[in-house]
């Protein structure tokens, strides 16, 4: 045997040393793994589109950064989207690659904590486990706009956590110092960083101060005023910024409706989707909207008594287990369902509201490290639970030797529960989340702006729901905004956008709902051919009636007319005003605005000369000539 390779007994030690921190990287690296791939088979959606188009068209200012949409501010993801979309738009491996970035930082911070709060003990890796595994951080993981929020603010609860348990530990002010730093990347994260502060008073007041629980908190503050004084600083600085931007959110602060309202968003957060998730749930999604948790009814009861079974063990044995409920219980009321009380609940339904998963993917490292706290002591700590087994003789310790085997064969069975049953929720989300299309759609896209004619002018319209659903975004769904960020970079700049063509077009075009584009048709009644064999109808100076195939309601229509003759300039007119438009000497087409109601079109020239000729007239909406070629030939598969 070498000199350098270690002795059998040296190697042995050194695992039984360092065996958990083996174990928690392992189970880190799985989970990496298997939330890599479920993110190999997501995209983009929604939300994602917008921060990204937005960000390629702000600078990166005060202005951009501190944008309040929705009631969210968080300048930390738009900091990041920023980078992100001048690197390489829609990248989705990038994007990838940068969310397992943060979630490995997140996992490790989550470990660091564990080790600091409770030692390097094997159990750990329970809470480490529910944390990474749970089916509501692997929803949230793949949507990423979400986890643009949730994962940094999960590194800084972590870390802050940390820091301020050394600086508890140690009296040292550097420690307390780091913990703002953390506080202050959460806050900049998402709003709910906010309430991480109230975490650690809570966590301080009930297990690192004696005494009644009321009585613990006050001396919590005069113990620790230094500490309290600088999170203080940052959240009244963080407040104030949030107040002054607020007014400028899309959404605004509203009246919540009914108490019972209230509790049905409550009841359904909790019962419906934080239970499940905590125990391997839902096992069900809805296939409405993304990641809705629908748990089977027996199941979703069953999760409810074993989690109250849960709660009265962890009582009955740890002293202080009650306080680390509330302080989960407390975190979901201010973080998870006032916000969304504030925010939401008076626009959307409660059931609807509570069962997406979004609303509390935060509350999953909470829980975690309430579920640590709830049973396991605190490193040195003295006397946590209420009571102890019996001194050591030959009857007791073989009973001491069966209880704990008995006591592990539980848990393993709960685990496998878990682990199956967050395998199986994750299976089920893959089967109700349907992202090829809209991978097909902005490939696809991307190649059209590449091939289109130089000066091709692109009517504007809203993108398939699958990219950005019109009824939310409206306008910033089109396709000036989703495509044209992409038109924005070379070669793409020659590209224009219209919402209403006006004059003499030649060519054009619209995306279609696979992303190419198309020649633009109008789709609505038509004049139909001359009377009497006439190659046209002379519009002279007294004008022309044009009577429609049918009738049209009040409406924005387009008009489209075929028109022949010397250069001159014409009015049309649909049931309301006159709209002029120059026309050059030839043969073109004619495009223009009409809004009215009726079925007859008037034309007159308003220049003396030869009657132009009017060859037919459509009015209707614009629509992708599908009878035509597209640009590109073929969409590029999903």
């Amino acid at each position: 045997m070498g000199p350098d390779q270690p002795e059998p007994r040296d190697a042995a030690e050194w695992l039984r040393s360092n065996g958990v921190i083996l174990a928690a990287v392992t189970l880190i690296a799985i989970q990496l793994w298997w939330k890599g791939a479920l993110l190999a088979r997501s995209y983009f959606r929604q939300d994602d589109y917008q921060i990204l188009d937005r960000a390629l068209a702000h600078g990166f200012d005060w202005n951009y950064l501190m944008w309040v949409e929705a009631g969210h501010l968080l300048p930390l993801g738009l900091a990041m989207a920023w980078v992100l979309a001048r690197v390489s738009l829609y990248n989705w491996p990038l994007t990838c690659a940068v969310t397992l970035v943060l979630l490995a930082a997140a996992c490790l911070a989550m470990l660091r904590m564990l080790r600091t709060l409770f030692g390097s003990r094997p159990a750990i890796l329970i809470p480490l486990a529910l944390f990474l595994f749970s089916p509501l951080s692997l929803a949230g993981a793949a949507w990423w706009s979400v986890s643009l929020e949730i994962l940094p603010l999960e590194l800084a609860i972590f870390m802050a956590v940390d820091a301020h348990v050394r600086y508890l530990r140690s009296g040292r002010l550097r420690s307390a110092v780091a913990a703002a730093a953390w506080l202050l990347l959460g806050m900049a994260a998402m709003d709910k960083g906010a309430v991480v502060p109230l975490l650690l008073l809570g966590l301080t007041s009930a297990f690192f101060v004696e005494g009644r629980w009321a009585a613990a908190a006050l001396r919590a503050l005069t113990r620790y005023w230094r500490a309290w004084v600088l999170y203080g600083a940052v959240l009244a600085g963080y407040c104030v910024i949030f107040f002054i931007q607020l007014p400028g959110s899309s959404t605004q602060p509203g009246d919540p409706g009914p108490a019972a309202h209230v509790l049905d968003l409550a009841a359904t957060m909790v019962g419906t989707t934080l239970l499940p998730g905590a125990l391997g749930g839902p096992w069900q999604w809805s296939a409405v909207g993304y990641a809705q948790a629908s748990p089977p009814a027996a199941l979703q009861q069953l999760s409810w008594a074993v989690a109250a079974l849960v709660v009265v063990v962890s009582c009955a044995c740890r002293a202080r287990a009650w306080r680390a409920w509330a302080i989960l219980l407390g975190w979901i009321l201010t973080a998870d369902v006032v916000p969304v009380v504030i925010g939401r609940l008076g626009t959307q339904p409660a059931a609807q509201l509570g069962a997406q998963v979004r609303y509390l993917t935060d509350a999953i490292p909470v829980l975690a490290l309430c579920v640590g706290l709830a049973f396991l002591p605190l490193a040195g700590e003295q006397n946590a639970y209420r009571f102890r087994l019996p001194a050591a003789r030959p009857p007791g310790a073989a009973a001491r030797v069966g209880g704990a085997r008995s006591v592990r064969a539980v848990l393993a069975l709960v685990l496998a529960a878990f682990f199956v049953g967050s395998f199986w929720s994750l299976q089920a989300l893959e089967t109700v989340t349907r992202v090829s299309a809209a991978r097909s759609y902005i490939a696809t896209a991307r190649l059209a702006v590449a091939e289109a004619p130089r000066g091709t002018l692109i009517v504007d319209g809203p993108t398939p729901a699958d990219i950005m659903a019109p009824g939310f975004f409206w306008r910033q769904g089109y396709t000036s905004q989703v495509i044209g960020a992409v038109a924005r970079g070379e070669p793409g700049r020659h590209l224009t956008w219209t919402l209403s063509p006006h004059g003499v077009i030649g060519n054009l075009m619209i995306f279609d709902g696979q992303g190419q584009l198309r020649l633009a048709a109008v789709a609505g009644p038509s004049s139909g051919p001359p009377p009497g064999r006439r190659p046209c109808w002379p519009a002279t100076a007294a004008g022309i009636r044009l009577p429609l195939l049918g009738s049209l309601y009040r409406w924005p229509w387009t008009a489209r007319l075929q028109y022949s003759g010397p250069a001159t300039v014409l009015q049309l007119r649909f049931g309301g005003s006159w709209s002029t438009v120059a026309v050059p000497a030839g043969r073109h087409t004619v495009y223009v605005p009409a809004l009215g109601v009726g079925s007859m079109v008037s034309v007159r020239p308003t220049v003396p000369g030869p009657a132009p000729c009017v060859t037919g007239v459509t009015v209707g909406s614009l629509h992708p000539d599908q009878l035509r070629p597209a640009v590109p030939v073929a969409r590029v598969p999903g």
